[in-house]
């Protein structure tokens, strides 16, 4: 009976969260709620269940970002990128779609959209352009980034860690997969918004238009007063946080204590020019408030032994490795698109480790890299399916555009399917 019950709070839930009728923090804190007053969960399992280190990463760099963008050396960015690009939407697109994702491999996705979101809407709306597709586009590019390597999703950090994998290991194995989807994901975009990012070299008036809004992004830049020691506290924050995110492994710190130190670390560096208060009210509360009731309720699922019964009905399927990966691939990637895909991941790992057991010498490294292409990229089917796709959202709509779940999901979700479909392919290929 509570499997039910559980089960039904979460459903009414996302269809809440779907159908957008409240805040989605609200439906996912009253979804927690509820698993605590029915008893499947108990207060001490509720707040256990709620991943604090993700809460407190994304915390730091909304403060520390928050702290940064007082240098002006945001605006400085986007004086850049505006005169190298020339106001060319096609150029724009394909700039910032590339920075995402090879920021997203070697920072967290999380990270490069706390960066990149923000500065990409100031500059596609002061070119009176729609923004979205270029969010659409980040939000699959991170994730897309963030498969690639050790530290780029978390998923991959838990399977590296389970594994003993290395950061060498993982881009050897998913390089391929990876570029292909890119290319994939790449051309769809471009094919289906071509209207509204082509070039526009061959029109007079919209050159003339972008001309102007960059001498007026320039006339603004030009107007700010820049602090040169501040800049360079910027920078030099930024580089020992990205610093501390590759090297993380060696310092033995967890990225939440790296970033919180170095956001505070720049704090009292600039505390003449920023006001602290400012960066702690520009924490988005409502976005972490979400996770932690989302973390919470993917808890209760867990606790009534559904992904258990999922992961093992996986292993009893099929004794054929081609058929195992696949369907590692294509059920860890439709089970990230609507749940959080650390606790099926942390799931399926020993699930996998028996099955390697039970194949004796046979090599069946490939499911581990299923499981990371599934749990990684299938996120990107639904706004909920990874953190970075959250995060952009509420990012957007703090600056004026509103992104639905299901605007989003109506383009993204067979995206999705065609990208595990690449990588179906590429399974068959290296179990030949």
């Amino acid at each position: 009976m509570l499997e039910y019950i559980t089960l039904g709070i979460f459903v009414v839930a996302f269809i809440f969260i779907v159908i957008e009728r409240f805040d989605k923090s609200l439906t996912a804190l009253l979804g927690a709620l509820m698993m605590v007053i029915f008893r499947i969960l108990t207060p001490e399992e509720a707040i256990h269940a709620i991943e604090f280190e993700t809460i407190l990463l994304l915390m730091a760099m909304m403060i520390l970002v928050n702290i940064a963008s007082k240098s002006g050396i945001f605006e400085w960015l986007n004086v850049k990128i505006a005169a190298f690009t020339k106001g060319n939407p096609l150029a724009i697109f394909l700039l910032f779609s590339v920075l995402t994702a090879v920021f997203s491999a070697f920072l967290d996705n999380v990270t490069t959209v706390i960066l990149i979101v923000p500065l990409t809407i100031e500059l596609v709306k002061g070119m009176g352009r729609d923004p979205k597709p270029y969010i659409f586009a980040e939000i699959i590019f991170s994730n897309i980034g963030g498969g690639l390597t050790l530290i780029g999703d978390p998923p991959n950090i838990i399977i590296g860690g389970a594994t003993g994998f290395n950061f060498v290991d993982f881009i050897a194995n998913l390089w391929i997969p990876i570029l292909f989807v890119s290319i994939l994901a790449m051309l769809v975009f471009l094919i289906l918004n071509w209207r509204r990012i082509k070039p526009i070299s061959d029109k007079l008036v919209d050159l003339t238009i972008a001309n102007v809004i960059i001498r007026k992004v320039k006339m603004k830049f030009v107007k700010k007063t820049i602090h040169k020691d501040f800049v360079i506290k910027v920078i030099l924050a930024l580089l020992v946080t990205i610093v501390g995110f590759l090297l993380q492994g060696y310092l033995q710190l967890p990225n939440y204590v790296i970033a919180f130190t170095a956001a505070i670390v720049l704090a009292i560096l600039t505390s003449k020019k920023t006001s602290i208060h400012e960066a702690f009210s520009s924490v988005e509360w409502t976005t972490l408030l979400f996770f932690a009731g989302l973390f919470v309720m993917v808890a209760g699922i867990e606790k009534t032994g559904v992904l258990e019964e999922l992961s093992h009905m996986v292993v009893n399927s099929t004794s054929d490795i081609f058929i195992l990966a696949l369907i590692v691939l294509w059920v860890s990637g439709f089970v990230s698109m609507i749940l959080d895909n650390i606790p099926f991941v942390t799931v399926m790992i020993p699930v996998i480790a028996g099955i390697q057991a039970s194949f004796g010498d046979v090599d069946v490294s490939i499911l581990w890299w299923a499981l990371s292409l599934g749990a990684c990229l299938g996120g990107n089917g639904t706004l909920i399916g990874a953190s970075a796709n959250v995060i952009s959202a509420d990012l957007a709509k703090k600056n004026g555009v509103n992104i639905t779940f299901l605007n989003y999901m109506k383009f993204s979700l067979p995206l999705t399917i065609g990208i595990l479909a690449v990588c179906s392919a590429y399974l068959y290929f290296v179990t030949l």
